[in-house]
């Protein structure tokens, strides 16, 4: 059974370092697709053109694999189109109070990919997500999270995801691991294994026989 995989990076992050996950997702049975360009300061442009490439490729069940702001975009897409998404994978996401936000109350910013707008979009766009409602309990969802990453602390997740999640998130927690944990291949296969099962894909099928 063909699905869809829908990578969602970070913020001005480039999709080439997702390519292991994409030649894995692949062999899996899934057709993989990517949403490039920056997410903020226009969230809701973004979650625009996600929906554009999901429609792109209309018909098959679409699983959508978020990195860290790339999470955050997953998660509102999924408020605003509930129906659509079989599954979503959210890789350290960008959720709750994300202690980067503490930078909009001084009055220089560091030089980096986040500016103030930017910076400020994304604090908009998780007030929205928390006002927004729930994902619901039949829209399957992956955390995955390494306990120690310095980035994006696991706990403000956490608080995050409490005011969204339903009874269908399942979490992956890596004692003593930082931010980028899908560069790590057990991760992968774990992403790769619940995406297949969440849509009747060929790893599913595998783990069956």
């Amino acid at each position: 059974m063909t699905w869809l995989a829908v990578l969602v990076p970070d913020h001005d992050e480039s999709v080439e370092r997702y390519r292991p996950l994409a030649t894995e997702l692949t062999a899996a049975g899934a057709v993989v697709a990517a949403l490039t360009g920056p997410l903020v300061p226009d969230f809701e442009g973004a979650v625009d053109r996600l929906a554009a490439v999901v429609d792109g490729h209309a018909g098959p069940p679409v699983v959508l694999v978020g990195h860290a702001v790339g999470g955050m975009i997953v998660v509102r897409y999924a408020q605003r189109y509930p129906d659509r998404a079989a599954a979503l994978v959210l890789s350290a996401p960008v959720l709750g109070p994300w202690p980067m936000l503490d930078l909009l109350s001084g009055n220089e910013i560091p030089a980096g990919p986040l500016d103030r707008a930017a910076l400020a979009a994304i604090e908009e766009c998780l007030s929205t997500i928390d006002f927004d409602h729930p994902l619901g309990d039949d829209l399957p969802a992956l955390w995955v999270h390494g306990a120690d990453d310095p980035r994006v602390p696991m706990a403000d997740t956490r608080a995050g995801l409490d005011r969204v999640r339903g009874l269908g998130f399942e979490e992956l927690i890596v004692p003593e691991a930082g931010h980028d944990l899908i560069d790590e291949p057990a991760v992968r296969a774990e992403v790769v294994r619940f995406a297949a099962q969440a849509t009747g894909g060929a790893s599913a099928s595998a783990a069956g026989d």
